[in-house]
C-alpha cells in the first residue's frame, strides 16, 4: 500500500476518531438537557430511606383539600453542627417525596428564617423550637402543615427522632388535613372522668377529671360513655376501655361490634386493681380479690391470652418502697419498667425511658391466633407469674418465693387483623315480670333488627391495644403533687401519661398512620471499625484485669509484711517493702505501656482501613474506569479502521 494510502487512511482514523469524540459530547449535552425534565429516581438505600411506605401513600391518597407545607431551615447559617446539616438536606428531600407522591394536593415552601427577617417572626408564631449555638444564634428546623384555618406544627426535627421522622410528617399532614379533633370515648368502672355534667364549674374535691383526661381534651374531644352503654355511637374515633369489672354482656357486645365496624380500642384490663375503691370497701382482703376485671370473651376473639388470675413478679424491677416500720424494700410486684422493657421499634414506647405498673397480669398471643401481635411493655428475663393472693403477703415472702429463672412477659401489646365476632349473635333481652303482648312483640322486633345489624366478622384489618394494668393512670402512680405558691402543681414521675398519650395519639388518627412504618437512620456505623474497638476493648480490659489483680496480690504481701512488723515501725518501709512496692510500680508501668500501646494499634488499624477504603472510593475505582473506558474505546476504533 502506498505513502499516499496510509496518510488517506491514517487521516480518516483521525477524522472518524474526532467526529466520534464530536457525537459523544453533543449526546451528553442532549442526555443532560433531557433529564433535566425527565424524573427518573431510584431508591438504592438498604433501608429504602426515601421510600415513602404504603400507610404514608394511602394517606396522601385520601388528602380532598390542599394542604400547604412550610419547612423552616437555617440552612445558610454556617454555624449549625453538621450533622444536623445533613440531616436537613434529607428531611428536604424526604418532603419532596410527599409532594410527588400527592397527586398535586400538597405544596411544599422552604424558608431560611435568618435574624430580624419576617420569615423568622413568622416562625416564632408557630411556636418552633430555636436551640442555641455557642456564637449565641439560634437556629430553625421544624415543619408547618396549613389546611384551611388549622395547622400542625413540628417543633422541631431532633436526631433521636429520626427512626419516626415519616410517621411525623404523615401525622402532621393528616392532622392538618383533617378539620377536626377526633372523638375519644372512655367507658370505665372507674372514676377517671368527673361526674359533674357542667364542665365550666368549679370540680369538688375528689371529683376532678384524672391527669391523663385532662391532658387528653387539650387535642381531643373527650367522651364519657356510660359503663352499661349497649350501643357505642359511630363518631367515636377511639374508645377507652378503662378496668371494665361488673360490664353487662350487652355492653361488651357493643365494644365488639364497635371494633368490627372499624373502631379502634384500647382495653385496659386488671387482675388487681388498687384504684378501685368500690370493689368490697369493708374488707380489704376481698376488696383486693375481687377488684379485677376482664373481657374474655373480646380477648379470645382477638387472639389474647390473658392472665387476670395471676400477678407478674419480677426482682430485676421491683420497685423501692417505704414500708414504715419494714424500712426500704424492693417490692416485686410493683414493676419499674426501664431499658429494654420497651419497644424501641414502636412509636409508642421507642422513646420511654421508665414506667410504674402495680400489681399487673400478662399478656400473650394464643396458640391459634393468626393476627399481628406487637409486643409494647415487657418484663425482663426473670419475670414470673404468682397468684393473686400474694398480693397481700410481704414484698420480702414474695422475692423470695420466686423462681430461679423466668421468661420476659407483655404487659401491653397491640393487636391487628380481621378479627371474628366474640358473639354468635346478639344478646337476648330479658322479659320484664308482668310484660304485655305487645311490649312482647316490640322486644322480640328489636332482637330481630339487632340480628340483622349484627356484624360477625370484620370486613377490614382492625386495630386494638391491650393492657394488663389499669393503675398505672391513677395520679399516684403517675405524677407528684407540689405546692407553688398556695397552688398545686402536678409534675410527672415516670413516662406513664407518655405512654398513654402516644397510645391515643397512633389510634385516634388515621388507620394509615398505624401502617407507617418507622425507619432506620440515615448515618450507618462502620461495623468493621466496631469490630476492630471491639477486640481492642477486649484486650484492654483483659490487660486491665491482669494489673488489678497483680496490684491486689502486691498489696496483700505488703499487709501481710506490715502486720509482722511492732507497733511502733508501722509506718516505716522495711527494704522488703520497699522492693515490693518498687516492683508494684515497675509492674503498673508496664501494663499502662501495653494499653498504651493497644490504644495506638488501635488508631491504626482504624486508620489503615480509612486509608484503604479512600484509596479504593477516590482513586482506584475512578482509575479503573477510566482504563476500561480507553480499552473499549480503542478497541472500537481499531475495528473501524481494519473495515
Amino acid at each position: 500500500m502506498s505513502n499516499s494510502s496510509n496518510k488517506i487512511l491514517k487521516h480518516g482514523g483521525m477524522v472518524a476518531s474526532f467526529t466520534s469524540v464530536l457525537l459523544l459530547g453533543v449526546i451528553l449535552v442532549l442526555v443532560n438537557y433531557i433529564a433535566g425534565f425527565a424524573v427518573l429516581k431510584a431508591d438504592l438505600t438498604a433501608e429504602k430511606l426515601f421510600t415513602l411506605s404504603e400507610g404514608t401513600k394511602s394517606a396522601l391518597s385520601k388528602l380532598n383539600d390542599k394542604v400547604r407545607l412550610k419547612f423552616y431551615f437555617s440552612q445558610s447559617m454556617g454555624n449549625v453542627p453538621f450533622p444536623y446539616k445533613l440531616y436537613g438536606k434529607r428531611v428536604e428531600e424526604f418532603l419532596g417525596e410527599y409532594v410527588a407522591n400527592s397527586r398535586g394536593m400538597l405544596e411544599l415552601e422552604v424558608l431560611d428564617p435568618q435574624p430580624d427577617t419576617d420569615v423568622e417572626e413568622w416562625a416564632v408564631k408557630y411556636g418552633l423550637a430555636a436551640p442555641g449555638l455557642p456564637t449565641g444564634e439560634r437556629f430553625y428546623f421544624g415543619l408547618v402543615a396549613l389546611a384551611a384555618d388549622k395547622e400542625e406544627v413540628i417543633q422541631f426535627f431532633a436526631l433521636d427522632r429520626e427512626e419516626f421522622l415519616e410517621y411525623d410528617i404523615t401525622r402532621a399532614i393528616v392532622q392538618a388535613a383533617a378539620g377536626r379533633k377526633a372523638n375519644i370515648g372512655i367507658i370505665s368502672a372507674l372514676p377517671v372522668v368527673r361526674t359533674d355534667n357542667m364542665p365550666f364549674a368549679m370540680p369538688r374535691q375528689g371529683n376532678d377529671d384524672w391527669l391523663f383526661v385532662r391532658e387528653l381534651r387539650k387535642n381531643f374531644n373527650v367522651r364519657q360513655i356510660p359503663a352499661d352503654a349497649d350501643v357505642i355511637d359511630a363518631d367515636i374515633d377511639l374508645l377507652l376501655v378503662i378496668h371494665p369489672r361488673g360490664f353487662s354482656e350487652n355492653t361488651f357486645y357493643a365494644i365488639d361490634q364497635f371494633v368490627l365496624k372499624g373502631g379502634r380500642a384500647i382495653v385496659m384490663a386488671d387482675p388487681a386493681c388498687l384504684a378501685d375503691k368500690d370493689a368490697n370497701p369493708q374488707n380489704p382482703y376481698m376488696a383486693m380479690m375481687s377488684s379485677g376485671s376482664d373481657a374474655a370473651a373480646l380477648f379470645k376473639a382477638w387472639g389474647v391470652q390473658y392472665s387476670g388470675g395471676n400477678l407478674v413478679a419480677d426482682n430485676a424491677l421491683a420497685t423501692q418502697l417505704n414500708m414504715g416500720q419494714q424500712g426500704l424494700v424492693n417490692h416485686p410486684l410493683w414493676l419499674s419498667l426501664k431499658g429494654d422493657s420497651f419497644n424501641r421499634e414502636s412509636m409508642i414506647s421507642a422513646k420511654l425511658n421508665t414506667m410504674l405498673l402495680v400489681n399487673t397480669g400478662s399478656l400473650s398471643k394464643a396458640a391459634d391466633s393468626k393476627f399481628e401481635f406487637t409486643s409494647l411493655l415487657q418484663t425482663s428475663e426473670g419475670g414470673a407469674e404468682v397468684e393473686k393472693f400474694k398480693v397481700m403477703s410481704s414484698p420480702d415472702d414474695v422475692r423470695r418465693e420466686l423462681p430461679a429463672t423466668g421468661s420476659r412477659k407483655t404487659l401491653a401489646a397491640l393487636v391487628r387483623g380481621e378479627f371474628p365476632s366474640a358473639f354468635a349473635q346478639p344478646p337476648a333481652e330479658k322479659a320484664p315480670e308482668n310484660e304485655t303482648e305487645d311490649a312482647k312483640k316490640a322486644r322480640e322486633a328489636r332482637f330481630e333488627e339487632k340480628k340483622k345489624q349484627h356484624v360477625a366478622k370484620a370486613v377490614k384489618s382492625v386495630s386494638v391495644m391491650v393492657i394488663a394494668d389499669a393503675d398505672f393512670l391513677q395520679n399516684d402512680y403517675s405524677v407528684r403533687a407540689i405546692n407553688f405558691f398556695g397552688s398545686t402543681l402536678l409534675q410527672p414521675i415516670n413516662d406513664n401519661l407518655a405512654f398513654i398519650s402516644n397510645c391515643v395519639d397512633l389510634l385516634a388518627g388515621s388507620s394509615d398512620l398505624i401502617a407507617v412504618r418507622s425507619r432506620n437512620r440515615s448515618t450507618r456505623t462502620f461495623t468493621r471499625v466496631e469490630e476492630i474497638e471491639r477486640e481492642a476493648q477486649k484486650k484492654w480490659q483483659e490487660e486491665e484485669i491482669t494489673l488489678t489483680r497483680k496490684l491486689e496480690e502486691i498489696q496483700s504481701r505488703i499487709n501481710q509484711l506490715q502486720s509482722q512488723k511492732k507497733d511502733g515501725e508501722r509506718l516505716i518501709l522495711s527494704a522488703e517493702q520497699r522492693d515490693e512496692v518498687n516492683r508494684a510500680r515497675k509492674e503498673q508501668s508496664e501494663t499502662m505501656r501495653r494499653r498504651r500501646e493497644i490504644r495506638k494499634l488501635l488508631r491504626q488499624d482504624i486508620e489503615s482501613l480509612g486509608i484503604r477504603v479512600t484509596f479504593v472510593n477516590l482513586l482506584l475505582m475512578p482509575i479503573l474506569i477510566m482504563l476500561i473506558g480507553t480499552y473499549i474505546y480503542f478497541r472500537q476504533n481499531t475495528r473501524r479502521s481494519m473495515l
